[in-house]
């Protein structure tokens, strides 16, 4: 497999020097206006060429430069296949909008996202049709869970559950299939992320465990067994049992946050940044799927970033409490 990437790697190595460091995206928090801020991203050729990025449209290209990561990432790969890890959420996006619009009577093709292995006016027929012919067995099994349980329950809730899980179903078969273990334990990693701060916030809410039950993805490194065990602990004595576990320090100082001050943001943050430490492992990987995996990880936490800037610029919050919540850059 080495081989097949020689020019695909050489083209990521190239973009990688575009990727924002701590300092431009420190540039971003002391700007003094939200222009100057978003001329940060301009210079990193966000947005569409030769067009300013307008302050009450950052959104835009934020959503742009997404695709353009997508888009890019599909012309060099020699297998798309693997990819796909990336793209599944945003069918997944997209399938749970669509329902929910229909459910309420409502039009949701305004907030479709691309980036997904069906095209957003594509899926917005298949589900309309229920039409499963391009979809995988997981999708028309989220599809068809969630219209069931909605018509008996009428909880909104449901959508959101059932497709998240169909979602990693279809993440952690791809995953399986690349035949790469570096794929197979970012997206073990990932996964427990999403269960950690799952779990933590259904204990901080007083949910009863069968709640956490419903709700938690099979495929990470942390079984389920782990977490039945601890959720009667308390939050510090829960996390002892991580220490065999990547994950333990970001548990460890989130949930001291969440202890002293109510808030969640430390702990997610802490998790971002425990895959980001991950997928910098392949910096040291001269030819394979490594480095663009990598890449796509480090694009869209860059995206998240900037997000987090430009909305605590947009709200007025003062620049130390944005750092505080920038999540760890790739370079």
């Amino acid at each position: 497999m080495g081989t097949d990437y020689t020019f695909a790697c050489a083209r990521v190595r190239g973009n990688e020097r575009n990727l924002l460091n701590k300092e431009k995206l420190n540039v971003m928090i002391e700007a003094k206006t939200m222009e100057d801020a978003c001329k940060v991203l301009q210079e990193a050729d966000y947005g569409s060429e030769g067009k300013v990025i307008q302050p009450l449209a950052y959104e835009t290209a934020l959503q742009q430069e997404t695709a353009k990561l997508f888009a890019f990432i599909r012309s060099i790969a020699p297998d798309s296949q693997e990819f796909k890890i990336f793209s599944y959420p945003f069918d997944y996006h997209n399938i749970k909008t669509l329902l929910k619009a229909e459910f309420l009577g409502s039009d949701a093709k305004e907030i479709l996202m691309a980036g997904g292995t069906i095209s957003p006016d594509a899926m917005a027929i298949l589900v309309k049709e229920r039409n499963y012919m391009a979809m995988t067995p997981h999708m028309k099994a989220a599809i068809e869970e969630t219209v069931d349980t909605h018509a008996r329950t009428r909880d909104p809730q449901c959508v959101d559950l059932i497709c998240d899980r169909e979602c990693y179903a279809d993440i952690v078969e791809i995953a399986g299939q690349s035949g790469s273990s570096f794929v197979e334990g970012y997206i073990r990693l990932l996964i427990d992320t999403i269960n950690l701060k799952t779990f933590v916030r259904c204990k901080q809410m007083g949910q009863a465990w069968g709640f956490f039950a419903h709700v938690y993805i099979s495929g990470g490194n942390m079984d389920e067994k782990l977490f039945v065990a601890g959720y009667d602990e308390p939050l510090q004595q829960f996390v002892a049992r991580l220490t065999p576990y990547a994950l333990v320090g970001a548990a460890e100082q989130g949930g001291q946050e969440l202890k002293e001050s109510g808030r969640f943001t430390s702990l997610e943050k802490l998790c971002d940044n425990a895959v980001m430490h991950y997928v910098k492992d392949a910096k040291y990987v001269s030819i394979g799927i490594e480095p663009l995996v990598a890449y796509v990880v480090a694009k869209q936490m860059e995206i998240k970033s900037a997000r987090i800037i430009l909305a605590g610029k947009s709200a007025g919050i003062e620049s130390n409490l944005i750092r505080e919540r920038l999540r760890e850059t790739y370079v």
